[in-house]
């Protein structure tokens, strides 16, 4: 992926006379993305593009193409530096990989957010593709899911992928950061619909919300100047366990979330879903007895 930008050195080619140019990219906070010439000690050109969605590969590759006049392909980033400002740091301590830094945390969320996605019919699609088809598929469905997490869940604590599907925490319930994770699902459920899983009859998104506990620490590894970072908890557990009911496009949410009044949700009580729910290992009485989906 080409987001989170910073002075990015890279290099393409004309799709019709194939010479080489080279190009400084840069994204901006309010999603404006900056195309600059790289090719001379003086910028022969500047151009800023607003992006209407979050900028996967290709909205990235349509606007270069559109400012410079006819199809570029991407062929390699030039510039190998890291630079760890500031935003990076931050971004860092979302992760669960960080810099060593000598502090450990051992933390109590006593009311944590945690939205666990997955994908629907997964094992059927890696039985009926090639590998290079499921290696396409997965590389998109995640880069462009953490593109959509860093631009709608700004205050979110940290993420995770997990195989076909995801996890984001945010340390506290709120209106607002719910209101994070019903963007971050609306978006991508929509964007997976319409684009990513149009040509696979079958697959689609779904997934879990829930207020609960969480304990979040951290482990160090010092001879590589690595430390990781996790959650565990019921909470955890909980959105985990109850995503496996969601059908395609829809989010499951649990009792406490529901008091909060943040999300509008509507209850099933059809036997198939209340008969699912309750064989659920490990749940607690009150979020086994109703299944509560979030209503768009």
């Amino acid at each position: 992926m080409l987001v989170s930008l910073k002075n990015r050195i890279i290099q393409l080619k004309d799709a019709d006379s194939g010479g080489l140019t080279q190009i400084a990219l840069g994204l901006e906070c309010d999603g404006t993305l900056v195309i600059t010439d790289a090719d001379h000690d003086i910028p022969q050109f500047t151009e800023r593009v607003r992006l209407n969605g979050f900028p996967t590969d290709e909205a990235i590759a349509a606007a270069v193409s559109n400012a410079l006049g006819g199809t570029r392909e991407f062929v390699k980033a030039l510039d190998s530096t890291i630079d760890l400002d500031a935003s990076v740091l931050a971004g860092l301590g979302k992760m669960p990989v960080d810099i060593f830094d000598n502090v450990y945390l051992a933390e109590v969320k006593d009311d944590a957010l945690i939205l666990c996605v997955d994908m629907r019919n997964f094992s059927d699609f890696l039985c009926a593709n090639p590998e290079e088809t499921v290696f396409d598929l997965i590389k998109e469905f995640t880069s462009n899911f953490l593109s959509c997490v860093n631009q709608f869940a700004f205050d979110c604590s940290y993420y995770k992928l997990m195989g076909d599907g995801a996890i984001v925490i945010w340390d506290k319930t709120s209106q607002k950061t719910v209101s994070e994770a019903l963007n971050v699902f609306d978006t991508y459920s929509d964007f997976t619909e319409e684009e990513l899983f149009k040509p696979y009859g079958g697959l689609g998104l779904a997934g879990a919300l829930v207020s609960e506990k969480v304990f979040k620490y951290e482990i160090s590894a010092e001879a590589s100047q690595l430390k990781y970072r996790d959650y565990v908890g019921y909470g955890i557990n909980l959105a985990c366990r109850l995503q496996a009911l969601a059908h395609k496009d829809e989010l499951i949410i649990n009792q406490a979330l529901r008091k909060t009044g943040y999300v509008p949700s509507e209850s099933r009580a059809d036997e198939r879903v209340l008969g699912e729910l309750q064989r659920l290992k490990g749940l607690r009485d009150e979020d086994s007895r109703e299944a509560l989906f979030y209503r768009r």
